[in-house]
């Protein structure tokens, strides 16, 4: 088992390489985010394929350094730092921390560059306004759904379901929820 995870490491990282002189196309980086707006929680969902370029080759660089065997583990966690680098979640301004974080690691359907996608899942506190900001408004694209039962004030909402990209800011305004799972939100 352990020489699969060092043969799929060395497959992608040759075939990453391979593949760039040849591309004669820079490709940005993508990420795409869908946020799933539940009664006690909120779910984001982030996709995330690193551009080609310097950018990649360190990333696959990264990887492929140390023990071969945890080199699958390395592209994942450091394709899940720059998926999640650039956002910021808040209720009314305040921070929100994850309660769980999960990540799948893949590559394009052509077999060509790494991808990982991330489920993220937060509490969701009584407020007034959920924020979703990215400081790489370019490269990212955000989705919604409303799963809550009531929290998202649908009239003030933007249409679920339809991507809005290069945005470096996406709000939502929140009703007061059911206060058995809405936690108050911190104090400054």
């Amino acid at each position: 088992m352990r020489w699969l995870a060092t043969a799929s490491v060395a497959g992608v990282v040759a075939t990453s390489l391979a593949a760039l002189p040849a591309w004669g196309h820079v490709f940005p980086p993508v990420r795409t985010v869908v946020l799933q707006v539940e009664p006690c929680q909120l779910s984001l969902l982030v996709g995330y394929r690193a551009g080609n370029g310097e950018a990649e080759e360190n990333l696959l660089a990264r990887a492929a350094t140390g023990l071969k065997s945890l080199g699958l583990a390395r592209l994942r966690d450091a394709l899940t730092g720059f998926a999640m680098a650039p956002l910021h979640v808040a209720v009314d301004g305040h921070a929100l921390a994850p309660i769980a974080v999960h990540a799948k690691l893949g590559v394009e359907a052509d077999g060509g560059r790494p991808m990982v996608v991330v489920l993220v899942t937060y509490a969701l506190p009584v407020g007034g306004s959920l924020s979703v900001t990215t400081s790489d408004a370019r490269s990212t694209r955000i989705s919604w759904t409303d799963r809550s039962g009531g929290r998202v004030t649908i009239p003030d909402a933007p249409a679920q379901g339809v991507w809005f990209a290069g945005v470096a800011s996406f709000l939502l305004s929140l009703a007061a929820g059911d206060s058995t799972c809405a936690s108050p939100t911190p104090s400054r």
